[in-house]
């Protein structure tokens, strides 16, 4: 990061858990087209409603994909640090965070007042972040 106002350090989640994601949301979109080429070539109420299922579920798991993979991320920016979670964006001064440590579901920033922050970005595939990105983000913050 630049000293004079550079471009913010973004964490998002790891790549091989939205590389899994992407595949199956592929896979639920295609069987969606396929359930609505079959009412195509068929138009039957039976089909008509199987088609209508899959389009509700494709909805709802992308909504699901948005906020659980899409969404959250971790932003180191000059003064503050912008912690996006599914549901709530935390946005934390620099010098109010005393440590990062492993958490269940991802890093937590303790800040000077005894509070914890999870950032669910930077959870491992895994659950936790035992490996180099925990590294890097307190290389980052210099903890």
């Amino acid at each position: 990061m630049s000293e004079q106002g550079g471009d913010p350090v973004v964490w998002r989640v790891h790549p091989s858990l939205m590389g899994r994601a992407g595949v199956l949301w592929t896979l639920v979109v295609l069987s969606v087209g396929g359930a609505w080429l079959a009412w195509l070539v068929g138009p039957t109420e039976t089909r008509a409603v199987h088609a209508a299922v899959a389009t509700g579920i494709i909805a709802a798991l992308s909504l699901i994909w948005w906020l659980v993979l899409l969404r959250p991320r971790v932003e180191l920016r000059d003064e503050v640090v912008v912690i996006v979670n599914p549901l709530a964006t935390h946005r934390v001064r620099r010098e109010d965070i005393v440590a990062v440590s492993d958490g269940l579901y991802g890093a937590e920033f303790h800040r000077k007042d005894g509070f914890k922050i999870h950032a669910v970005a930077l959870g491992d595939a895994t659950a936790g972040i035992r490996g180099g990105r925990l590294v890097e983000v307190r290389k980052a913050l210099a903890l």
